[in-house]
């Protein structure tokens, strides 16, 4: 009797094992530079999965890419709503793939493949040459460029009044323009229409004197 108790137990625990792995959600793909599409290496691939009802995050897998941008990861089936995959590389911006539970499978490895874009940035030097008692007012629209990332300027104005002398720094996409228009109210109105070619991983300065 204990004998077949063993037995069944083992069964019963092979079974278990067995099954685990067949629910699994299995993870690939290729990782590859905006700049001139080359393949991306030590790029940090993470999962997070968003549990059922309370949405409460947790890191499931990491990995990184290889020397050929690929990368291969797997997660535990469990019961969350949605799983959070994010892409990052030093010098180039995050991306995140918002995955809905109901498209994930577990019969088929799930393929994301990305292309991320490499940073550079813009150098915008605001300096008012002629104050004069009062009513300077500079208005800075930027028109295009990257706007969803941390500390992007989202295309809109900025302001700046009276007595300026000042420097900002505005992340775009490596190897893409930005377009700006300025405008300066004061004694003397002036107007300018331009744009900035921002090459990767580098900055770009812009002037404007009034």
């Amino acid at each position: 009797m204990k004998y077949l108790f063993y037995i069944i137990s083992l069964l019963l625990l092979i079974f278990t094992s067995c099954n685990k792995d067949e629910i699994g959600f299995e993870f690939s793909g290729n990782i590859k530079s905006s700049v001139n599409a080359s393949n991306l290496d030590n790029v940090e691939v993470k999962i997070y999965t968003y549990s059922l009802g309370n949405g409460v995050e947790k890191l499931a897998a990491s990995t990184t890419t290889d020397a050929s941008g690929n990368y291969e990861a797997s997660i535990e089936r469990d019961k969350f709503e949605k799983v959070v995959m994010t892409f990052e590389k030093n010098n180039y911006f995050k991306v995140s793939q918002n995955i809905p539970f109901d498209d994930l499978s577990t019969e088929n490895t799930n393929e994301y493949n990305k292309t991320i874009d490499a940073k550079s940035w813009t150098k915008f030097i605001i300096k008012n040459n002629s104050p004069s008692d009062g009513g300077d007012e500079l208005k800075l629209q930027k028109a295009s460029g990257k706007n969803d990332c941390d500390n992007c300027w989202s295309n809109g104005n900025k302001f700046f009044n009276g007595v300026v002398d000042t420097s900002f720094y505005v992340p775009n996409s490596g190897g893409s323009y930005m377009k700006f228009y300025w405008w300066s109210y004061g004694n003397t109105t002036l107007h300018a229409e331009d744009s900035v070619y921002n090459e990767a991983f580098d900055t770009t300065s812009y002037t404007i004197n009034y």
